[in-house]
């Protein structure tokens, strides 16, 4: 099932469910909504992630020219007088900036090197990692919890882990932490539905899914 799809259903979902909530409401129940329906194909490319492959391809084509570039003003400036390169800014060449920006350079020039779904997968972990510093420091744990997903999900098979009960017996929790910290009645219910709503549109497909992996080995699938 397209993502499309499953966002609609969503965000369907979410729309049934503000009837009888207060109006504020309805902008977070909608998010909530649509994420959850979505948040299963985070193993893969989907409208949730959208962004962060296209920066990954970005890298892919361009990094290596990227990369040595950061790398050479580095050397440059740092065993150079450059003061007569005015397209350079002193404040950022600087001798004492050159070797984080060689390290920079470096790293992008590295990553570049990588398939383009192995990059995708690293910047969703930094993204990840940046997303649980700040969930820590201000204690959201509903938060910690999502970075904890977004940044692991992609490292699985598709349709794998995120696609099981134990995915949405998570999913629920953390949205059960969420609708404690935003006081929204209902909140992790629906947004539990709406992700439990995209696992059975997948198995309306001919490829199913392991919903009780890694217990059971069958696929579940609805046929007609």
């Amino acid at each position: 099932m397209k993502g499309r799809t499953h966002l609609a259903i969503g965000l369907g979902i979410g729309a049934v469910a503000s009837v009888n909530q207060p109006l504020e409401m309805m902008p977070v129940i909608l998010v909530a909504s649509g994420v959850a329906s979505l948040a299963p194909d985070l193993d893969g490319n989907n409208l949730l992630n959208k962004r962060v492959t296209k920066t990954a391809k970005l890298i892919k084509k361009s990094g290596v020219f990227v990369g040595g570039i950061l790398m050479v003003l580095a050397l440059v400036t740092y065993f150079l007088d450059v003061n007569y390169l005015s397209f350079i800014n002193d404040k950022w060449f600087s001798q004492q900036n050159s070797p984080l920006l060689f390290g920079w350079g470096a790293v992008i020039l590295g990553l570049s090197f990588k398939g383009q779904e192995t990059l995708k997968n690293i910047l969703m972990s930094i993204l990840s990692l940046i997303l649980l510093y700040y969930a820590a420091t201000n204690e959201l744990w509903w938060l910690i919890m999502f970075a904890l997903y977004i940044g692991g999900a992609g490292w699985f098979a598709h349709r794998g882990p995120t696609h099981t009960i134990w995915a949405l017996i998570y999913w629920w929790y953390m949205s059960h932490l969420l609708e404690v910290n935003t006081k929204v009645d209902d909140l992790a219910l629906i947004s539990t539905i709406a992700y439990l709503s995209h696992i059975l549109g997948d198995m309306l497909t001919k490829k199913g899914v392991k919903f009780l992996y890694p217990v059971i080995n069958k696929v579940f699938r609805f046929r007609f």
